[in-house]
């Protein structure tokens, strides 16, 4: 940027010689605003090119000596007369208004004005002066704007209160009814990400009127994915009556009626039933699953927990995919059994560090001595410390069994 010359050596401007009544006579017909003075009885005595024009004066000098009442709707020409008396009155001006002025054509325009008293020798209440502009395209903008958010505010909290509404179902429907079986305690732990979430829970009925659960996670979040689960929900309910005791087949028969219907996603599940209770208080408990490997055994022989290891599963919601082969797991009296969604174990704090598999069963271990249900939301609460984030990243939830 070129610096300019010191003023000092330039050439005196020509407007310095200028009378001040050319300056005022050049801005009165060159301004872009309306500028205007009036006497105490409210008549012009100047008004800018841009004012006449607006009222369909060729020249400026045809508009003084009229008032308001030549130009705009008795009705503005009113509260306009009454609030130039009011600023004669106490002195005091208005700045920046907007106003809606109503000619006497029908045109109807917004306007920012500012009012003040004009001070003539020792008379500072001689008349008024003001100076306005054309704001309708930023009044109906605004407007508009007004309205939109308006709007956006009423169906949001539509939105909202449609959320809540789906929560309450979602609620009410995971896990549904949660069967009472001699001999196993019964805990799980659902807290979606959101208001609905993707991940589901059931315990579906069965011919055998054995202890069968499934426990699922649709890729993805919120609304889309809580609308799969009411699929999943009925799907799981349907396939359950014609239930022949082996998981894999369950799955499998859930995902040739799922496959096709979810677009850009898959579905992880697990699912499994547990066998009549021996004479030694033990029962064995049957699995297969679908890309959901993620099971916890606690022995209370040894106070430790093993991670069972099953056949590979392909997810659901694949045309021809299929679930793992059955695995047998033996539980005795004191027995503990955990199945859980990725949510829990990949929460992150800030450092981008994830709560993690080893600091999982860690905790479960520090937990072995609290009841079945209160280690669970003992759990729930260290994962929430350990992200430091006021909101999910993902949806949570644990189904836990243990042998008594």
């Amino acid at each position: 940027m070129t610096k300019p010359e010191d003023p000092a050596n330039e050439t005196p401007s020509a407007l310095l010689k200028t009378s001040a009544q050319a300056l005022f006579e050049t801005l009165m017909e060159q301004s872009a605003d309306r500028i205007y003075i009036k006497d105490d009885k409210g008549r012009f005595i100047v008004a800018s090119r841009t004012l006449a024009e607006m009222h369909g004066y060729e020249n400026r000098d045809e508009i003084e000596g009229l008032t308001d009442f030549d130009l705009f709707t008795e009705e503005h020409a009113c509260q306009a007369h009454e609030d130039e008396q009011e600023i004669l009155r106490t002195g005091i001006p208005l700045i920046n208004t907007i106003d809606k002025e109503t000619s006497t054509a029908g045109s109807t325009t917004c306007v920012s004005a500012s009012t003040a008293p004009l001070k003539v020798g020792n008379n500072d209440r001689a008349g008024i002066s003001g100076i306005s502009r054309d704001v309708t395209a930023e009044f109906i903008a605004r407007e508009n704007l007004r309205k939109n958010e308006q709007r956006l505010r009423e169906q949001n909290e539509i939105l909202c209160e449609d959320l809540q509404s789906a929560r309450h179902v979602q609620e009410v429907m995971i896990p549904g009814r949660v069967p009472v079986i001699p001999g196993i305690q019964l805990a799980y732990l659902w807290k979606p990400m959101s208001s609905v979430g993707g991940d589901i829970l059931s315990f579906p009925r069965n011919p055998d009127k054995a202890l069968l659960f499934f426990l699922g996670d649709v890729s993805g979040h919120g609304i889309t994915a809580a609308f799969y689960t009411v699929l999943l929900k009925y799907l799981t309910s349907h396939e359950a009556e014609h239930y022949n005791n082996n998981p894999q087949n369950y799955l499998d028969r859930v995902n040739t009626e799922l496959s096709g219907r979810i677009e850009n996603g898959f579905v992880t599940g697990l699912a499994g039933h547990f066998g009549e209770r021996k004479e030694d208080g033990s029962r064995q408990l049957i699995l297969a699953h679908a890309g959901h490997p993620y099971v916890l055994i606690a022995r209370a022989a040894t106070g430790k927990i093993e991670r069972l290891q099953m056949p590979p599963g392909i997810v659901m919601g694949i045309k021809g995919s299929k679930a793992s082969k059955p695995s047998a797991i033996t539980l005795h009296p004191g027995d503990r059994f955990y199945a859980f969604t990725d949510g829990l174990i990949e929460a992150s704090n800030s450092k981008g560090e994830e709560f993690g598999l080893n600091t999982f069963i860690a905790d479960l271990e520090a937990f072995a001595q609290l009841p079945l249900q209160e280690t669970l939301e003992t759990l729930h609460k260290r994962v929430c410390t350990f992200t430091e984030k006021p909101d999910q990243q993902d949806d949570m939830t644990c189904l836990a069994f243990e042998m008594s």
